[in-house]
């Protein structure tokens, strides 16, 4: 099958405050995302991204089609129509790409190589499994599945052998799901405390909960075992925003927490008057806090060298611009990468920044739909701007 790399990407102005160069990669009147930032769906160069788009306002639903991009040359490559798996799975930066085709075949895809198999030409999992991640190594699968007894179970895929099974069960709302991507033994788990999920996505709260949802994190093995559980939600902070990543493979992990009132960037916790990003690891009894009062972040993204976090941040609340912002996680320092993303930050997820940086920390990859369509836009970082960090 030919393959028809198309052009469909447009230089924009410079950043008027760092000066970062700005290119808009898709034209399509479609929404078109960059998936997500938490596990980046890119090459180890750093040279190519994927992305989904579709007629509807969250592509990560199917059906959606999904391109490649390569940024070297600005083109876009379609690589399958008509996806039918919830979400796709990688493991952080492998270029390696697992969804369902329109035949419901379980995919595996090379961004490198541009290379299609099918791994499994009967999918053993029902409708109402969400995929989630991929094991560095490529072995295993991870997901969720809700029942109607409003239980979710964690669910690990092999791929040697096509088989399944539950490797954590919880009555609470289980997501963002991400093995390590260094060296795949554990995973990342949000629970929603307080709240549970039957499996037509219908969401109670439970009735001897506190009345509301307060997100945590925890670590278990990729076995299912080992549960460690981080200094995250009440009593020690508020709730999480529910957006984390891996600090690189540090057995660590970064996340935002929720600040008062989003629409007019209210005030930040009180015991954390400094900011509201954090690292925690298994263990400690309080999270870092990174010094930063005069932002109020949400989506995180962790470089692949673990030094580095890109935010976007609500400072000027909703309607408001909000800036995308990366901080070096060493030196305490931050600085807006991008001033205004053009993001509207609104309820479906093409409105949402979803900033993340490439392998090679050139780029900063992020959706934006300032005329109400969402596209993938791209900043060109400077080695100038980093030095900045230091």
């Amino acid at each position: 099958m030919p393959k028809f790399w198309m052009s469909e990407a447009c230089d924009l102005a410079p950043d008027p405050e760092s000066g970062v160069l700005i290119t808009r990669l898709t034209s399509a009147v479609m929404s078109n995302i960059n998936i997500y930032g938490e596990q980046p769906y890119t090459t180890r160069d750093g040279n190519r991204i994927a992305i989904m788009r579709s007629p509807y306002a969250d592509p990560r639903l199917p059906p959606y089609d999904l391109c490649v991009i390569d940024l070297r040359t600005y083109k876009l490559l379609p690589i399958d129509q008509g996806c039918t798996s919830s979400f796709i799975a990688t493991a952080a930066w492998s270029g390696v790409l697992f969804y369902l085709n329109s035949s419901r075949q379980l995919v595996r895809y090379s961004l490198d190589t541009l290379e299609r198999s099918v791994v499994l030409r009967d999918w053993p999992m029902p409708d109402n499994f969400t995929l989630q991640s991929a094991s560095p190594d490529e072995r295993y699968l991870i997901g969720v599945i809700n029942d109607e007894n409003f239980m979710a179970a964690i669910v690990r895929v092999d791929l040697r052998d096509g088989t399944w099974k539950k490797i954590f069960e919880h009555n609470e709302v289980v997501s963002h799901l991400q093995f390590n991507p260094v060296n795949g033994r554990d995973i990342l788990v949000q629970i929603n405390c307080g709240a549970q999920l039957n499996h037509l996505h219908d969401m109670r709260l439970l009735k001897n909960g506190p009345g509301k949802v307060c997100a945590t994190h925890v670590i278990i093995s990729a076995d299912g075992g080992n549960l460690r559980k981080l200094p995250i939600g009440e009593p020690i902070t508020c709730s999480s925003s529910g957006h984390s990543a891996w600090v690189a493979d540090t057995g660590r992990m970064g996340f935002s927490t929720h600040f008062n009132d989003m629409a007019h960037a209210g005030p930040l916790d009180k015991r954390f008057p400094e900011g509201n990003f954090f690292t925690a690891g298994p263990g400690e009894k309080k999270p870092r806090v990174f010094p930063s009062p005069s932002h109020r972040f949400n989506h995180v993204s962790i470089s692949r060298c673990g030094r580095y976090f890109v935010c976007d941040s609500y400072l000027y609340g909703i309607p408001g611009r909000i800036p995308l912002v990366i901080g070096n996680i060493k030196t305490g320092k931050c600085r807006a990468v991008i001033s205004n993303c053009g993001a509207q930050g609104g309820g479906p997820a093409c409105s949402h920044p979803h900033p993340y940086l490439t392998a090679d920390n050139r780029h900063v990859i992020y959706n934006a739909d300032p005329m109400g369509i969402c596209h993938v836009h791209k900043g060109l970082i400077p080695d100038e701007f980093y030095e900045s960090l230091e």
